[in-house]
């Protein structure tokens, strides 16, 4: 009993911290150093803030067994965190999908769209990549339950590998359509900060190269 609770703590732990330095650098950015109005905090900002944490948390819940297998000392400890780790991951990718999809205008995303009000090619890929990699990520998560045999064929294909890199695969198309026009414009960085959607790409960038080695 006194270890589960131990585990908890260490999970929160991890999942808190994500969070809070998440969200802290999203109004640092955008707040403070950028122009964004203080308004737009609830949505807006706290959007991008649990976006980068949910690619961080999610990355790390894929990477560990990988980078074990490469090599890399890896507690036992954190290795059993990776359910905690991918079940808030998965939360915090619903909660961004929801607010993304309330706030996808124009004013909010100019860049998405054309002239006539209707989706551009960008804001199409964008838009794509990320419901995509939402719904693999969502029956990878569903094939977990209890009373599924993990035998079955249909399974162990979702848990496979090329799944694994199929989601992220995918995260990496939404993250580049993103904000790519912005990752070097270094002088119109709000605080010499580089854009969330750039670090997020490196995050991903780096899981996806860990899977593609590590992952058996």
């Amino acid at each position: 009993m006194i270890e589960i609770l131990s585990l908890k703590r260490y999970s929160v732990r991890i999942i808190l911290v994500s969070t809070v330095v998440a969200f802290g650098y999203a109004v640092l950015r955008y707040n403070v150093f950028g122009t964004v109005s203080w308004a737009d905090l609830p949505i807006f900002i706290f959007n991008k803030g649990i976006s980068l944490a949910s690619l961080f948390l999610l990355a790390l819940n894929y990477s560990l067994s990988p980078l074990k297998n490469l090599g890399v000392r890896i507690p036992n400890k954190l290795l059993e965190t990776r359910k905690s780790l991918g079940i808030t991951g998965f939360a915090y990718a619903f909660a961004h999908l929801i607010m993304s999809l309330a706030i996808l205008i124009p004013s909010y995303y100019p860049a998405f769209f054309t002239v006539g009000g209707t989706l551009s090619v960008r804001g199409g890929l964008c838009l794509f990549g990320g419901v995509v990699s939402f719904i693999f990520l969502w029956v990878y998560y569903k094939s977990f339950k209890p009373n599924l045999n993990l035998d079955d064929k249909i399974i162990v294909r979702i848990t496979s590998k090329k799944s694994i890199l199929y989601v992220l695969f995918f995260v990496g198309i939404h993250l580049f359509f993103l904000g790519y026009t912005g990752w070097t414009k270094f002088d119109t960085w709000p605080g010499g900060l580089p854009p969330i959607s750039l670090i997020s790409f490196i995050i991903f960038c780096t899981g996806f190269l860990i899977n593609l080695m590590g992952r058996k």
